[in-house]
């Protein structure tokens, strides 16, 4: 009678700590990233010690390329401009200026980047979750009935979304959970605050990103076609805010895509009409990563392993 819905790195993880079911539905691509940067925080040291017996806190390195002017230190301003460029406005929450910080601190499993280490938690957290998951075609969502696969129905309890919201309100034909968001967002229609976005994953061919990926993990830019690319191994992964209509990046061949969606304005969506949202692109909130998921299912917890047996009464 409780259930997570989705298929992405957050209804698996959300799944596992929570210890209740996933039905499987995917809306969102791994490129998405509906769980944020593709790192451990270190605020999940202890967690990630319960289940791997080598983890440690490291940190990678970031340089910055200031419109061609390539530089060690965050120029001055750099924020402004970046802030601009991505978000369309200055003026951004704190946690997004964080992610332009000089060093970024991670949890490493048996010392691996940052990128490897969060692949090797989900990869794990997957095995347990898969054994209980329901992977079937969902139809639709009834408020009052439960969710539908067809002509069969199951009712839930309690229900966690992990999908685009977007996705979400597509399921309920009824149109109450797009009128419910609409009315205690004051949105105009159902438009969202967002810009369009692009990522791409390249090989690592430049002889210059060769050397450049020995020194740092990320490079942050503003006046080029990107604004931020990440190294991983043999490969690179640029976001762009803009499509780019070539097979290479700055002579990287480009192996996939997506087109995604940067988010201008959080809303910070936690619930609607009883359904829980926790994800990036779920909740609508921009500054979105592992440690916030894990906090929200703390604040859940209580209400999604509630069982009578384990209270007493005192009075």
């Amino acid at each position: 009678m409780k259930y997570v819905l989705g298929d992405n790195a957050v209804s698996y993880f959300v799944s596992y700590i929570l210890d209740i079911p996933l039905i499987k539905n995917k809306t969102l691509q791994q490129l998405d990233m509906n769980s944020g940067p593709l790192h451990i925080p270190p605020g999940l040291l202890n967690l990630t010690n319960t289940i791997f017996e080598n983890c440690s806190v490291l940190e990678y390195e970031r340089f910055y390329n200031d419109r061609g002017n390539f530089t060690s230190k965050q120029p001055k301003n750099f924020h402004n401009v970046y802030s601009l460029y991505t978000r369309g406005k200055t003026s951004t929450e704190q946690s997004y200026l964080s992610q332009l910080n000089k060093y970024q601190e991670y949890v490493s499993i048996d010392n691996l980047s940052s990128e490897d280490s969060f692949k090797k938690l989900l990869d794990k957290i997957k095995e347990t979750v898969n054994k209980t998951a329901i992977d079937k075609q969902l139809t639709g969502i009834n408020i009052n009935q439960g969710l539908l696969f067809g002509a069969e129905v199951l009712p839930f309890e309690r229900l966690i979304s992990t999908i685009n919201i977007e996705d979400l309100i597509k399921l309920d034909n009824t149109g109450k959970l797009r009128k419910s968001i609409i009315e205690n967002y004051g949105l105009e229609g159902f438009n969202l605050p967002n810009n369009d976005k692009f990522i791409y994953l390249c090989e690592l061919n430049s002889s210059e990103d060769k050397i450049l990926s020995g020194l740092y993990t990320q490079i942050l830019a503003t006046g080029q076609t990107y604004y931020r690319k990440t190294y991983n191994n043999n490969k690179i992964i640029y976001e762009c805010m803009r499509n780019i209509y070539t097979d290479t990046i700055e002579n990287n061949k480009i192996l996939d895509y997506v087109e995604t969606t940067q988010i201008s304005d959080n809303l910070d969506i936690n619930k609607v009409m009883g359904i829980d949202l926790i994800g990036k692109f779920s909740q609508w909130k921009e500054n979105t990563n592992l440690e916030t998921i894990y906090n929200r299912c703390m604040d859940l917890k209580e209400f999604y392993t509630f069982d009578k047996n384990n209270h007493k009464k005192v009075l």
